[in-house]
Parts: structure tokens; C-alpha cells; sequence
């Protein structure tokens, strides 16, 4: 896969994050829809937010480089746009609530 590709998953689930963040801060943690989130960041705080945030972009990467290279190239890039577009629509969901 290239990096530009991967690099564009990571600025998506940046975009999401970096929202999340602004809409919290305006309207605390009850703005949040996606439960998993929400229990995420009130068992383990801010720091294990990030640290499930980056180590899913991680996992997903690793995941599309692996199918990548064993001929399922098609199945790869659907998992990469999968995982843009859930950056994506995480952010813009995070601008429409704040």
C-alpha cells in the first residue's frame, strides 16, 4: 500500500480525534454518541483514548499492508477506505454536535 494511502487513514482518525477533543471541551463527554468511546474515556481518561485511538490506526495499517502483500489487494483497499471514511464521518459527526 502506499504511504500516502496509510497517511490518509491516519489524518482522517486525526481529524476525528482532534474534533473529538473541541467537542468535548464545548460540551463535555455527553456529546459523544459511539458508546465504546464514551467508556473508554471514562475507565481510562484522555491518555487511554489516544492510546486506543492510535493503537487501532496502527492495527488497521498493519492489517492493510499484511492483505496487501498476500494478492488480496482488493480486499486491502476496502478495509483502507472502510477505515478512511469511519475517520471521516467520526470527525464530521463530532463538528455537527458542537
Amino acid at each position: 500500500m502506499p504511504i500516502a494511502a496509510l497517511s490518509l487513514l491516519a489524518t482522517a482518525h486525526l481529524f476525528d480525534f482532534v474534533t473529538f477533543l473541541v467537542m468535548t471541551s464545548r460540551h463535555g463527554l455527553a456529546a459523544e454518541v459511539n458508546p465504546v468511546v464514551i467508556k473508554v474515556a471514562e475507565e481510562y481518561g484522555l491518555p487511554g483514548l489516544t492510546l486506543a485511538k492510535v493503537g487501532t490506526v496502527i492495527f488497521l495499517s498493519v492489517a492493510v499492508v499484511l492483505l496487501a502483500r498476500t494478492h488480496r489487494r482488493g480486499t486491502a483497499s476496502v478495509l483502507l477506505m472502510i477505515g478512511i471514511a469511519a475517520g471521516i464521518f467520526g470527525g464530521l459527526t463530532n463538528i455537527a454536535s458542537t
